[in-house]
């Protein structure tokens, strides 16, 4: 059978690869909000003793920053990845679907399909 739609199947790979640039990019920021606490929070350490606490607050602030970021990407990397494989599926489904009624068609005009092999693996009975 023919590929129909072939914008959408272009669109879902589009989602499926934004959905794994949002990972990767989250994963990225996440790493560059923890690296920065820290370098900022030894800088500021290293002005005087007056200053430890915010030193200290600032690699706490910066690592619940990265946790969320690493939260909001998961999110945003699922639910892109999810709608790309939402639109194969829709796909799959309309192929299956015009299959299946080509086959119809077939069996109410009289004529016979040809036989479908059985799985492999599967027990057949004599």
């Amino acid at each position: 059978m023919e590929k129909r739609y072939g914008v959408l199947r272009i669109i879902a790979t589009i989602y499926k690869v934004l959905g794994v640039l949002a990972a990767i990019i989250s994963l990225l920021v996440s790493l560059g909000l923890c690296a920065s606490s820290v370098v900022g929070g030894a800088a500021l350490g290293g002005l005087g003793r007056d200053n430890s606490a915010l030193a200290a607050s600032g690699m706490v602030g910066g690592f619940i920053a990265s946790i969320v970021v690493i939260l909001y990407g998961a999110f945003l990397t699922l639910t892109l990845y999810a709608f790309g494989d939402g639109i194969y599926l829709l796909l799959a489904l309309e192929e299956n679907t015009r299959t299946t009624a080509t086959l119809l068609k077939k069996i109410q005009s009289g004529e016979t399909p040809a036989p479908s092999s059985p799985p492999s693996g599967s027990l057949s009975r004599p």
